[in-house]
């Protein structure tokens, strides 16, 4: 969605009609686009798929995303509490360990996260996603998570015309 939104490629108007069918193809290559990014969204989520990811790895991802303080403190309680709602997840959450131990897990977990459990302040859950996607920030969290992960795994998951 964010491709398709930054795009400013071409626009196709058709007026529908009897023969506005015909014209399929010529607004199918008018928009491609949206395939191209459909294609492209395909194959990233099949390289994080292909991409195993073990329970040391795992916790070494808990470790990157929520470092847990040496000192007794809020922070600290903060940050065990999001890991294991991670680690919930990853092991029992439908929305998540259908795809445990691999790299789109990692992205489902974190996201699923995000976006169900995570404390929220200042608005509702939903004004609050829904600010998320239109500024970026899903997308930031997406490639932060890629980031962390390939880090993690000492190596690239999706290579760089991705």
């Amino acid at each position: 969605m964010a491709a398709g939104l930054a795009e400013r490629g071409q626009q196709v108007k058709i007026k529908h009609s009897k023969h506005s069918k015909l014209r399929l193809n010529e607004a199918r290559d008018a928009l491609n686009i949206v395939h191209q990014v459909a294609d492209d969204f395909a194959e990233q989520v099949k390289r994080f798929c292909e991409t195993s990811v073990s329970d040391r790895q795992w916790a070494a991802f808990l470790d990157e995303f929520a470092p847990v303080p040496d000192e007794r403190s809020r922070s600290r309680s903060l940050a065990e509490n999001k890991r294991q709602a991670l680690d919930r997840m990853w092991r029992y959450d439908d929305r998540v360990s259908p795809w445990a131990g691999s790299g789109w897990g990692v992205m489902q977990a974190v996201n699923t996260f995000v976006h169900h459990e995570q404390t929220v302040r200042g608005a509702s859950r939903a004004e609050r996603n829904a600010l998320r996607t239109v500024t970026g920030g899903v997308d930031d969290l997406d490639r932060e998570t890629s980031r962390m992960l390939e880090k993690v795994l000492h190596r690239p998951v999706l290579s760089s015309a991705a």
